[in-house]
């Protein structure tokens, strides 16, 4: 019974991942090649210097890493080896 909520939430974890890699590899894709436009609509729009707008992008790529690693992918593999655990005492 345990084991079968465990299997639920790491599931969810998985599955949360692979949308926000899916949204992280998009965005960076994006950014690279629409790096000069979104940079002149920034200056204009906002008054940022063009260093300050490139130094808040990379801030927000390792931001959005880091969560997507720390926050939902280790807890995923940790759940991954407490269900093997789990499974592993249910056959002795």
């Amino acid at each position: 019974m345990c084991c079968e909520k465990l299997v639920l939430v790491r599931n969810f974890l998985y599955k949360w991942f692979a949308v926000g890699f899916l949204i992280f590899t998009a965005v960076t894709i994006l950014y690279l090649l629409m790096q000069e436009i979104a940079v002149d609509i920034a200056e204009d729009l906002f008054n940022i210097n063009p260093m300050v707008y490139y130094l808040r992008i990379f801030d927000f790529l390792a931001i959005v890493k880091l969560i997507l690693i720390l926050f939902i992918l280790s807890p995923a593999l940790a759940l991954h080896w407490m269900i093997a655990c789990c499974n592993s005492k249910n056959e002795q």
